[in-house]
């Protein structure tokens, strides 16, 4: 995983999308984002950047899901979560989004869990966003953006005023003790839409617990 010093931040930052307002939202530059993964994960949060980072506990949260149930992250412990940050606007967002679906369905039956996280839309996005696809996964709504802000390390995208916008399409590995494990924002040059980084720290917790 590419590790930031911060000298090197602001350069690499621009590659990020999506964060700050709707109307700056980048677009992916292939003809197919599924074809740019890079060989390492790229623009990940490390120390330098703030809490929280890998290695720290995830910050624990309530939000509700499409169905009105009631998700609280801590009590996940026991499996792998993929946390994903979302919205309708982003078009890496939307080019992700199948891809959440797929590897659901690739870890169903193993300790694994996968939740979205909507952020700070108003009713109409979210269901934009959770009407675009069947997802069997809870896709939560962050409407004040809070639950984002919260996993926002401070010197992540420095320049956008709206913290809990700084993550739109940033992806979490959580191991089953709440810690976490991977944690990458969206690259545009780069973008892994597959998720063939995320699904390989995945696959590095199940191994580590005897269960992949």
């Amino acid at each position: 995983m590419r590790r930031l010093t911060c000298a090197g931040l602001a350069g690499a930052l621009l590659a990020v999308g999506c964060g700050g307002s709707a109307p700056a939202a980048a677009t992916p530059s292939s003809s197919s984002p599924t074809e740019s993964t890079p060989a390492e994960p790229s623009i990940a949060v490390t120390p330098e950047m703030g809490s929280p980072h890998v290695g720290d506990l995830a910050p624990d949260f309530v939000l509700r899901d499409q169905d009105d149930h009631e998700l609280k992250l801590s009590e996940l412990r026991g499996s792998v979560v993929l946390l994903a940050f979302v919205t309708s606007w982003c078009p890496f967002s939307e080019a992700e989004q199948p891809n959440l679906t797929t590897l659901s369905a690739d870890y169903s039956g193993k300790k694994v869990k996968v939740v979205a996280v909507d952020i700070k839309e108003k009713d109409d996005g979210y269901r934009k966003y959770v009407g675009r696809a069947k997802m069997p996964f809870p896709v939560l709504h962050d409407a004040d953006g809070d639950v984002a802000a919260k996993f926002t390390p401070n010197l992540a995208q420095p320049a956008i005023k709206d913290r809990s916008t700084v993550l739109v399409t940033s992806n979490l590995v959580v191991d089953p003790e709440g810690k976490i494990v991977f944690f990458t924002m969206v690259d545009t040059l780069h973008f892994d839409a597959r998720l063939v980084h995320a699904r390989r720290a995945i696959d590095r917790e199940l191994a580590r617990l005897g269960t992949k």
